[in-house]
């Protein structure tokens, strides 16, 4: 019994050296994915999991030699990862899932769709992107490590890791690195290496170049993939609000977001996100800081309000109807939100709602929130004043076009607070020179953010919310104001029916708006509104309102050809999360969406098709430890080796005797074959007297036996054997083919 040992330590150091080849196979194929994904985070948490699925198959595979245990256990770990960090609320004790862990998967599964459609390239890996890519890459790394170590097949392991490889190529060929095909191929040829105890280099490079080729060649015969006529029916803000703004305003027809009602009777701004960060040329919502304490059960109060301003409490209750994005439209500032599912968290900087593993879609909940009326006095005194701690909210990048400061400084730039500041710029884009419009920015070739279109905007003075938003807050900047951009929706329409006594609003897709919101010592964060023709202006903002003072300007000298920008904390622009505009790349996003639905479904195939290889393993371990064991009769014995000749195409009758068997199989190679010669006889024995015979060889002559069937066949077959074993697929479809 002292025999078998070492060849079991070998058996052991071949697999690891495989599960470390495939893991750099897997990293290498993860970082090729760059070329359609912002930033590395996504790459070092699907790092994490290739680690944990091939780890346990490792381990599983240590500690029993059963092959199909360990791709049930990588399967089973990836189901218990997914579950606990995209659906762990959902969960029994945080990691079994249940009925609801489904439903909400399947959320996000539909969130992933369509932020996948509404993002450029690279996308940004919001959470729902983030579920499909586990999935899909762990479903490949467990068929990928089943054929590589299971199967002892690692060329065929280059089947399920051909999907990584290739979609860079499909969705655009233009992307392929590359860099990443030579890399590619050299840790191919690396696990193909650790899989083979003989050398095979010819083999190994053939094997390499087809995976290689076929990436190059597969997307050319795919299809054109586009977006599904109609769409869905529900209105994304997708990752950034702000990309699909333009195009959502221009669309032909609106759709009705959400409806709501509110206590008091008065209409709300309901408020999604914020933009703090004006650096770079493409502004994206401020950076989330997530903490799981931050229930919106209770939200913390708004910075710098202090106790003689006067507020008014409402309630809202709100009901979303078609709206997929991860932050929840609310009123500003809500000190409260309960009815929500899922979940969803509070950002101290913005108090922003937003999930970590799903969408506002088809929410219903109740937001308690302030109103707050300062007076003009109020915001007269807080001068110039700004707090510390607020440089972020100042910062402007050191290439501020001169007729963003100039512009200012010349319509604001000598009032004496920064209230009257605020009231001059605002009053300055609504003088009569300004107008509204969705499609001049798109025709002139600004459609967007940055301070190019700030500057074109100033220029061309026609453009819609965004551009008035964010010349205003970066106007107020470098005049030294604190401010920033809020996304959000208008306050909609009101109905004509009460809804459970409570005055009614309804809310469409045309309603998604921008404006700045400008920071005052003991106010807080105010709303302006410098649109033209969209939105109120609030009373404190309304020069005809009473108190409201007149303000006047007496420019300060700008030096020429100088900005003015402000300097953040750290000396320069503060950066935060930021996405590529909606352009030339929304077809190449479609067709990542396309080709990530693809993914799945081709995994879902090949773990379909490789059942039976599984069986048939099985069954081989099975019997052959039952013979080493000495509990099966040679006649198991001699099913394992005509079921092996089946599966290699070897045709022999049901009918043959043993001997007759040894003839059809090849008399030249089995004449002096000692290990058939002793089944026969044992089989023989067995045959005329069950139960008498002793054959302690039954095991190893049976694999003696085997390995000279496969040497003898050809090369397709030895394949088909292995993964799909004719034998079992005679077995399943045989009731079939005797029908009629």
């Amino acid at each position: 019994m002292a025999a078998p040992e070492p060849a079991r330590r070998v058996g052991n150091r071949r697999e690891w050296r495989v599960s470390v080849a495939l893991l750099v196979v897997v990293l290498v194929l993860l970082a090729g994915l760059h070329v359609f994904l912002q930033g590395a985070a996504w790459w070092f948490g699907l790092v994490l999991l290739v680690v944990v699925l091939l780890g346990v198959a490792a381990l599983v595979r240590y500690l029993s030699r059963r092959p199909f245990l360990a791709p049930i256990a990588s399967a089973i770990a990836l189901l218990l990862v997914m579950t606990d960090v995209f659906a762990p609320g959902t969960a029994f004790v945080g990691l079994v899932p249940t009925a609801d862990t489904w439903t909400a998967w399947g959320r996000i599964a539909d969130a992933a769709a369509l932020s996948i459609n509404r993002q450029s390239l690279p996308a940004v890996v919001d959470t729902p992107i983030m579920f499909v890519l586990c999935l899909g890459v762990g479903a490949i790394v467990i068929v990928a490590d089943a054929l590589a170590i299971s199967f002892r097949a690692p060329a065929f392991a280059g089947i399920p890791l051909l999907v990584l490889l290739a979609a860079p190529s499909v969705v655009s060929i233009d992307t392929t690195d590359p860099v990443l095909f030579v890399l590619a191929a050299l840790a191919f040829l690396l696990l193909l290496r650790a899989g083979s105890d003989r050398p095979q280099t010819r083999f190994s490079l053939a094997m390499a170049g087809t995976v290689i080729v076929g990436t190059l060649v597969l997307p050319l015969l795919l299809p054109p993939t586009s977006p599904a006529e109609g769409g869905s029916t529900g209105f994304g803000t997708g990752v950034n609000p702000v990309l699909s703004l333009g195009d959502d305003l221009r669309r032909a027809t609106e759709h009705t977001v959400l409806d709501y009602s509110s206590q008091s009777g008065a209409p709300h701004y309901l408020r999604l996100v914020s933009i703090e960060d004006f650096s770079g040329s493409d502004w994206g919502p401020s950076a989330f800081q997530l903490n799981t304490r931050n229930t919106p059960a209770k939200i913390g109060s708004p910075p710098g309000l202090a106790r003689d301003v006067a507020t008014t409490r409402d309630t809202t209750n709100l009901q979303i109807k078609n709206l997929t994005s991860p932050w929840l439209p609310i009123p500003y500032p809500s000190t409260s939100v309960v009815g929500l599912v899922g979940n969803w968290y509070w950002d101290s900087a913005g108090l922003t709602v937003k999930s970590t593993n799903g969408t506002a879609q088809g929410e219903v909940y109740r937001a308690s929130s302030l109103t707050i009326s300062p007076t003009p006095a109020q915001l007269e005194a807080a001068g110039t004043s700004v707090p510390g701690g607020f440089e972020r909210y100042l910062a402007l990048p050191i290439d501020l076009p001169k007729i963003i400061s100039s512009t200012a400084n010349e319509v604001a730039g000598g009032a004496a607070s920064n209230y009257e500041k605020a009231l001059l710029l605002q009053s300055y884009f609504h003088d009569g020179n300004f107008a509204y419009s969705e499609t001049a920015p798109v025709y002139k070739g600004y459609d967007g953010t940055g301070m190019k279109v700030i500057a074109q905007f100033l220029t061309a003075k026609s453009g819609y919310c965004i551009h008035f938003a964010s010349a205003m807050a970066v106007m107020a900047r470098s005049l030294g104001i604190p401010s920033r951009v809020a996304v959000g929706f208008l306050p909609g329409t009101q109905l004509d029916q009460p809804v459970n006594g409570q005055t009614a609003f309804q809310v469409g897709s045309h309603d998604l708006h921008a404006w700045p919101e400008l920071y005052f010592e003991g106010i807080g964060w105010t709303r302006f509104e410098p649109t033209v023709g969209r939105g109120t202006v609030p009373s404190y903002a309304d020069q005809n309102a009473a108190g409201v003072p007149i303000p006047v300007n007496t420019p300060n000298p700008v030096p020429s050809g100088a900005a003015t920008p402000a300097p953040s904390a750290s000396g320069g622009p503060v950066r935060g999360d930021t996405t590529n505009p909606l352009g030339a790349g929304a077809s190449a996003s479609s067709a990542l969406a396309g080709w990530l639905w693809a993914l799945l479904v081709v995994v879902v195939v090949i773990l379909g098709l490789l059942v039976p290889a599984f069986v048939r393993l099985t069954q081989r371990r099975v019997r052959l430890r039952d013979l080493r064991r000495g509990t099966a009769t040679p006649l198991a014995a001699w099913r394992e080796v005509l079921q092996t000749a089946e599966d290699l195409d070897q045709d022999v009758p049901d009918t043959a005797t043993p001997r007759e068997v040894r003839l059809l199989l090849g008399d030249g190679v089995f004449a002096e074959d000692v290990a058939l010669s002793r089944l026969i006889d044992a089989v023989e024995r067995e045959s005329y007297s069950p139960g008498a015979s002793v054959y302690p060889e039954a095991e190893a002559d049976t694999r003696t036996i085997v390995r000279t069937l496969r040497s003898i066949a050809a090369r397709p077959e030895r394949v088909r054997a292995v993964l799909s074993p004719p034998s079992i697929w005679a077995l399943v479809l045989g009731p079939f083919s005797r029908v009629g």
